[in-house]
């Protein structure tokens, strides 16, 4: 059995506006958006000195590098970012 050339291009034509009708549908299908409080999402205000000469030094570029005071507050990141701190959980015993 043979398929004519004209039969397998309107099945072919009439798959590919099938496809793109369930494609279009689905792209339009309304997915409600949850709004979130803007204070939700904000950092909290810093108090630490050492975030606000971060900051500092982050604003004001490539200038930082030879400023003493940023060097410094790298300086102290790295410290603390690499100093253990145990956590206040009582740790396990092993048997």
């Amino acid at each position: 059995m043979r398929i004519g050339i004209r039969a397998l291009s309107c099945t072919t034509a009439a798959v590919a506006i099938i496809a793109a009708a369930a494609l279009t549908a689905v792209s339009l299908r309304h997915v409600p958006v949850i709004s979130l409080d803007p204070t939700v999402l904000a950092a909290p205000a810093a108090t630490d000195p050492l975030t606000h000469e971060l900051a500092r030094c982050h604003d004001i570029g490539a200038a930082a590098d030879s400023d003493p005071a940023c060097k410094a507050a790298w300086a102290e990141n790295r410290r603390r970012f690499f100093t253990y701190a145990p956590s206040s959980a009582p740790a396990l015993k092993a048997k």
